[in-house]
């Protein structure tokens, strides 16, 4: 399959995260009619995007690789609430570089959406694509562990929450192509914990917009492809 054919437009993470986990499958997650999945041609109009020189693209930044914190490995709440954070803090180095293995040791592999990403992250990368910018800032987080906490004893499961903010971005899906500016984003994750015996994993995730921003954050900032 040629690089057009594979063209992939992977949104921040609010854009995927509208509703709730579970309720669409890979081809709704990316988008449903109106984007294709990281796997198949795109049925619909063909990329109109104007044509660019590669050199004339951003250049890709160099973000070195964030060390996850020791309380990840902890089976406490802090743990829990540790792993969501740094999840999010590592977005941005995972779609810049390619390296999908901040990720791929903090999630359950039966975490659809998370396999999502990764796959998408994969296929970017190996169209040459990156993302620009677009850090995430985490300002709080909180955990609520599952059954009831009156019986003591370490936390197995539960949710946890981060309201986070992230930075404005540029796609650069086909570096042949003009490069898609997205806006910032604002509001919180809800994540499925697990502990797996070794450390926190996040089965399932669901996106809430903050007051006033609605379902559409993130979206291109000029209404771009």
């Amino acid at each position: 399959m040629d690089r057009p054919a594979q063209r992939i437009v992977i949104i921040v993470l609010a854009i995927l995260l509208v509703v709730p986990i579970g309720a669409l499958g890979l081809s709704g997650m990316l988008g449903g009619d109106d984007e294709p999945s990281a796997t198949q041609a795109p049925t619909g109009p063909a990329d109109n995007r104007p044509t660019m020189d590669p050199a004339d693209q951003p250049p890709r930044p160099e973000i070195a690789k964030p060390e996850a914190p020791a309380v990840m490995a902890e089976q406490t709440p802090e743990g829990a609430e540790a792993t969501l954070a740094f999840l999010l803090e590592s977005y941005t180095y995972m779609m810049t570089s390619g390296d999908t293995s901040v990720w791929e040791a903090s999630v359950d592999p039966n975490c659809s959406v998370c396999m999502t990403f990764l796959d998408n992250a994969r296929v970017l990368n190996d169209q040459g694509g990156y993302l620009v910018d677009g850090a995430f800032v985490v300002d709080s987080t909180s955990f609520q562990a599952a059954g009831d906490p009156a019986t003591g004893g370490a936390p197995a499961s539960g949710v946890a929450t981060a309201h986070f903010t992230q930075a404005e971005s540029i796609l650069v899906d086909d570096p042949t192509r003009q490069a898609i500016p997205l806006g910032s984003v604002t509001g919180q994750i809800q994540a499925q914990m697990l502990w797996d015996g070794q450390r926190w994993l996040i089965g399932d995730m669901s996106y809430l917009p903050a007051a006033g921003q609605g379902e559409g954050g993130g979206a291109p900032s000029d209404g771009g492809a």
